[in-house]
């Protein structure tokens, strides 16, 4: 019996020690999940600041190359107030929104400039079209005047074995008269 005891003791101390063993490695995982998911919370705020200094960096490069209305050729100041009235100019000279509204004047007036460009551009198109197709007409009609010459060839020949060819101007006939 002491030895039964003995028995059930140890097994009842493997079972405690297989338990603590799965809580131990139970506990363990539930800790690799957590740091897991951490370094995946790092990792992606990584991943977002690396994307957004590439982002940022393309900015900055694109506003250091902006060279500014310098190259421009704009409109005076002076002509931009006497075509605008106070309200479109949306504030005193010098200001940001000065400047805007005399760049989008700018804009809207090269818009139209380019516009009417295109249409007069459509328009010469149109008109080379058709002087092409007079001039293939034109082009067509010498070989049709060359066959009415030919044709004419044996009247013309019949009038001048007869004589003098009978005018249609009055004058010319009241002097041959």
């Amino acid at each position: 019996q002491e030895l039964a005891k003995r028995c059930i003791t140890k097994v009842a101390e493997l079972r405690r020690d297989n338990r603590c063993a799965h809580d131990a490695a139970d506990r363990l995982l539930r800790e690799a999940e957590a740091e897991r998911q951490q370094t995946d919370a790092v990792s992606q705020q990584l991943q977002n600041l690396q994307y957004q200094k590439i982002h940022l960096s393309r900015e900055l490069n694109v506003c250091l190359s902006y060279k500014g209305t310098e190259g421009l050729d704009l409109i005076s100041e002076e002509e931009f107030e006497a075509a605008t009235t106070e309200e479109q100019r949306k504030g005193p000279r010098g200001s940001h929104d000065y400047e805007l509204a005399r760049l989008t004047v700018e804009m809207k007036k090269r818009e139209e400039v380019i516009k009417a460009l295109k249409q007069q551009e459509l328009r010469r198109k149109l008109y080379e079209g058709k002087l092409a197709s007079q001039r293939k007409f034109l082009d067509g009609l010498s070989g049709h005047l060359d066959t009415v010459h030919a044709a004419a060839e044996p009247v013309r020949k019949e009038f001048n074995k007869s004589g003098a060819v009978p005018s249609l101007d009055k004058a010319d006939a009241h002097a041959a008269s």
